[in-house]
């Protein structure tokens, strides 16, 4: 497979100074065969939901060997330069579901490398073969790009997954932009990077920013690398981790309630532990005052709840994305919207979107707010009943957000607080007695 110059050994240069020396010089020090990787590593494969490092010649290998020299070594720190050529720097096997994490920079140079000065790079997925497409670089499978935003201009493309060519399958694709302009750090500065991959689903984070899915992935399996295209990008801490089946991503059902007992939901507040109590399988707030939040803050979620009202009226809702301690002589959250789920009343309140005595109402907490609908008619059609079972799915997707009663769109709004910060999602202890059997989550967690 060819060779890695390794430096680590060596007396060299700062590695922000005299880049070009990194091509035009032969370093000492050891040389490590990409081809020799051992045996028994390789017969010792991982246990799943633990890391492994990878390293050129300790899990990757360049891709073809002919290209080697455009990938170096210097204190751990992976250099790699553009190649006319192309290729990459892959994995040595092939993985399935998988976390993988590392650092990634893109440096200033002058010098044509590739076909650009400036740093363009990307983390192949899941290539399910080490076919040619372009230069050097596999076929069929994903991508997520990764380059020098500063120095290339045009639009942010950082955390984007593509399909690649030939073969690339059609479905659905979402990335935000503004997560990715938020997100990069400018030429030089070091960005951390996570992908999750698993099932037929791809997730890309960029410094703590949700930045895009990919929906139809087609492949079971396939090798992960890093493209060698155009300029300098250097890359270091790389590890991948791979899944067992409780391994938690953005698809994974979390229960809040389930069988009597709370999992990662808790009362905001020791001061209002009165107002809260689990009887018979069934979690029962009654009174005014608290709330219960999740362990984990969330940008994008779903939220699921199973509740009655076994007592008539009562009111209570979900907290969409609560940030900060601030709260209010109830103390309920200050910075938060808030969806209701109350008894609604029959015959029914006069007032339309924005009348809080409407199951689906949004209200504000503090926020700026935005536009809000409620459909008074599905309303009145979905609800059961005071003392009946039903389910509710409050689903914030960015800043939109959609309320579901019973299986039908009730009420619909935009611009929800603290997509930045991400924040909170709760249950409210209002008036009355309301009862949960089940609630659940799954999202983008934010911490």
């Amino acid at each position: 497979m060819g060779q890695v110059t390794d430096s680590r050994q060596c007396n060299q240069a700062p590695i922000d100074q005299h880049i070009t020396r990194w091509r035009a010089t032969t370093l000492p020090g050891a040389v490590i065969l990409l081809a020799a990787v051992s045996v028994a590593a390789l017969a010792q494969e991982p246990a799943a939901d633990h890391w492994r490092v990878l390293f050129p010649g300790d899990g990757l290998v360049v891709d073809p060997g002919s290209q080697s020299e455009y990938v170096q070594i210097h204190d751990d720190v992976v250099r790699i330069f553009g190649s006319t050529d192309g290729g990459w720097l892959r994995t040595d096997r092939k993985y399935a579901d998988f976390t993988i994490q590392f650092e990634i920079r893109f440096l200033a140079n002058d010098e044509m490398y590739g076909r650009s000065p400036a740093a363009n790079n990307g983390l192949i997925l899941r290539s399910p073969e080490v076919s040619i497409s372009g230069r050097n670089w596999p076929g069929r499978g994903f991508e997520m790009e990764l380059w020098d935003q500063v120095r290339r201009g045009g639009f942010a493309k950082n955390g984007a997954v593509l399909a690649l060519q030939p073969g690339a399958p059609a479905g659905k694709f979402r990335f935000d932009i503004g997560a990715a302009q938020r997100a990069y750090r400018t030429t030089g500065e070091w960005n951390s990077v996570t992908v999750i991959a698993h099932g037929n689903r791809i997730w890309t984070k960029l410094n703590g920013e949700w930045l895009s899915t990919a929906y139809n992935v087609a492949h079971p399996d396939g090798h992960v690398g890093f493209q060698i295209e155009d300029g300098i990008t250097e890359i270091r801490n790389v590890r991948i981790m791979e899944h067992a089946k409780d391994t938690w991503t953005p698809n994974t059902i979390v229960p809040l309630f389930k069988d009597g007992e709370l999992g990662e939901l808790s009362l905001a507040d020791p001061a209002y532990a009165d107002n809260m109590t689990i009887h018979d399988g069934l979690l029962r707030l009654q009174g005014s005052g608290g709330w219960l939040r999740t362990e984990h803050m969330y940008t994008s979620y779903t939220l699921s709840a199973e509740f009655r009202f076994p007592e008539g009226s009562a009111d209570s809702g979900v907290f969409l994305r609560a940030y900060g301690d601030t709260t209010d002589a109830s103390g309920w959250p200050q910075n938060t919207d808030e969806a209701q789920i109350l008894s609604q009343r029959v015959p029914p309140p006069t007032g339309a979107a924005g009348d809080p005595r409407w199951f689906g109402t949004l209200l504000s907490h503090g926020t700026a707010g935005g536009r809000a609908s409620v459909d008074t008619g599905m309303v009145l059609d979905a609800y059961r009943g005071d003392r009946e079972w039903q389910t509710v799915v409050v689903d914030v997707d960015g800043g939109r957000v959609g309320v579901t009663l019973n299986g039908v769109l009730v009420a619909e709004g935009d611009n929800v607080a603290n997509l930045e910060s991400g924040g909170y999602v709760g249950l409210q202890i209002g008036s009355g007695v309301t009862e949960f059997r089940t609630i659940e989550i799954h999202g983008l967690r934010k911490d």
